[in-house]
């Protein structure tokens, strides 16, 4: 995801800095701008070096895990954000919510990546050759109700449908896990489809979800015909190339207006 919104500022024009969070970025993925690497609890070593290269706007891509208080070695700016962040318990969106209210304080905006990269946005339609049957769609409706109800209550973001029974849900171990547990349960018969929604209330600038080349390989490896996204909500990472390797291994990709 850093990647392409690299490539992509590159190709419009527009001026980008990058900073890598250590460990969950590399130099491959932000050699193509100019860039620093912080650890998590680095907030004024961040904020000052963003200053000092004019950044105005910052947009969140990639994923990183939630660490705990003891994993974090705060300077003095991650030390007095901590204070705040750290006063009451908070589900992931709120956390989310509550550093971009810090970083924003420091004359930062904090956009979506809808506003740099728009079309890496999921539209409404079938992506590729392979279209779902009357049968995947009444899979796909029924994991759309059981996917928006988990992230209702700040679950998870997907489930996984069989001839209308939810065979698995996205919790705290992520899609990729989730994927592995279908490979049992699933039955004979028609293969399993996968949904992936955003969730209510979810802010849009912060942990979209995405699905790329690895998602594809995974819902094949594991026997699924394909998956359905919310349009508007969900990013496509390198969509020509999911589309090609979708299209290899007869696996349907739809995104729905919900």
């Amino acid at each position: 995801m850093p990647t392409e919104i690299i490539k992509y500022c590159h190709q419009t024009g527009r001026e980008i800095f990058a900073v890598g969070i250590e460990p969950y970025s590399w130099e491959d993925q932000l050699k193509a701008a100019p860039h620093i690497f912080a650890k998590i609890g680095e907030v004024g070593k961040i904020l000052k070096t963003m200053k000092e290269n004019g950044v105005e706007e910052i947009v969140m891509a990639g994923g990183i895990k939630r660490p705990s208080l003891k994993e974090i070695i705060p300077d003095w700016g991650g030390v007095k954000m901590l204070a705040k962040l750290a006063v009451k318990r908070m589900n992931d969106n709120d956390m989310f919510l509550a550093a971009i209210n810090e970083i924003e304080e420091y004359g930062f905006k904090v956009v979506g990546i809808e506003d740099v990269v728009p079309e890496m946005l999921f539209q409404e339609g079938v992506y590729g050759k392979t279209k779902p049957s009357a049968e995947d769609m009444d899979d796909i409706q029924r994991g759309i109700t059981v996917a928006k109800a988990l992230g209702a209550v700040d679950v998870g973001q997907a489930a996984v449908v069989q001839e209308g029974i939810v065979l698995a849900v996205e919790a705290a171990e992520g899609t990729d896990m989730m994927l592995s547990r279908v490979a049992t349960l699933k039955k004979q018969g028609k293969a399993p489809v996968m949904v992936k929604v955003l969730k209510p209330r979810q802010d849009t600038r912060t942990d979209l979800p995405a699905i790329g080349l690895q998602t594809i390989r995974e819902l094949h490896h594991y026997g699924l015909k394909g998956i359905a996204v919310e349009a508007g909500a969900i990013l496509l990472i390198e969509r020509d190339a999911v589309i090609q390797k979708a299209d290899e291994l007869g696996i349907f990709i739809i995104g729905m207006k919900l």
